[in-house]
């Protein structure tokens, strides 16, 4: 029996997590525009019934492409939707190139292209998690192909992170909601899973990267095309008052889902609402 590191993301560690019946491989997908001998890591996820469905997931700053995602995979293949989950540059096994706004809106489209490329593909979507969130609606805006995108606790500015930012934070993994959490996922796995990530490569700062993406002005631009925002109503590092603006930006379809109690940390481990983003995915792409 192969000894599995204790260091590596849950859905590698414990993959019966997932409960799915699903086939997973990892892929290089080539980026030219940004270098052509520098390929950017990525998984694919395809359920055993699937009819062309697929979601393009670009993970938050610091993150990797599989870190805290195992319940977001297991609702979203549960949907019969396929996933092509990416480490943008300067994250996870992308660290090859720095994160900039050039290198990640060449990095996603890359993505896309690829999607498109692949047999059996139908309809593509795009879920970005915080930073991720920036970069699936820039995506979208700039390419009509995109058939539907959801934020989850995305900036439109990012306050600076102060000590007393991650302390307000940290207070409230304590209600019960998010202790609840520790009913699927021990503490040992949660620090395993943090141990596991390798932080990030930033070629330009993140708060000004943030900024430029301007998420509210693209959702602008996305149109008519479905929009969901999701956010913790306890979200301390992305305040609320973000999604509430990242709304107001989009036009119909569009849908807000404030998760109560949840933090920035823990929106992506509520059942709740990653439930809600695999059937909202699932029905714009059917």
């Amino acid at each position: 029996m192969a000894v599995v590191s204790a260091y590596m993301p849950l859905i590698k560690r414990a993959p019966q997590k997932i409960g799915i019946a699903y086939t997973s491989k990892d892929v290089l997908i080539p980026v030219p525009a940004i270098a052509p001998d520098k390929p950017m890591a990525a998984t694919w996820f395809q359920p055993a019934v699937w009819q062309g469905a697929t979601v393009l997931v670009i993970c938050g700053a610091g993150e990797d492409r599989l870190s805290f995602k195992w319940k977001m995979f297991k609702y979203l293949l549960g949907k019969n939707v396929a996933i092509l989950t990416i480490d943008p540059p300067g994250h996870g096994d992308y660290m090859t190139v720095p994160s900039t706004v050039d290198n990640a809106r060449k990095a996603a489209q890359a993505a896309a292209d690829w999607l498109f490329g692949q047999p059996h593909v139908r309809k593509v979507g795009a879920i970005g998690i915080s930073f991720g969130g920036c970069q699936v609606a820039a995506l979208a805006a700039a390419d009509t192909r995109i058939a539907a995108m959801c934020s989850i606790a995305s900036p439109v500015v990012l306050q600076p992170v102060t000590r007393p930012v991650i302390v307000r934070e940290a207070i409230r993994l304590l209600l019960p909601l998010n202790i609840a959490l520790l009913r699927h996922v021990s503490i040992r796995d949660v620090l395993a899973e943090w141990k596991s990530l390798r932080g990030a490569w930033y070629g330009e700062s993140l708060y000004d990267m943030i900024q430029q993406f301007k998420i509210d002005e693209c959702v602008r631009q996305i149109g008519t095309r479905p929009t969901l925002i999701v956010h913790g109503a306890q979200d301390m590092a992305v305040p609320p008052h973000n999604a509430h603006q990242i709304h107001d930006a989009a036009h119909p379809e569009r849908e807000l889902l404030m998760v109560s109690q949840a933090t920035h940390l823990t929106v992506v481990l509520r059942d709740r609402p990653m439930k809600r983003v695999a059937e909202w995915m699932a029905e714009k792409l059917a």
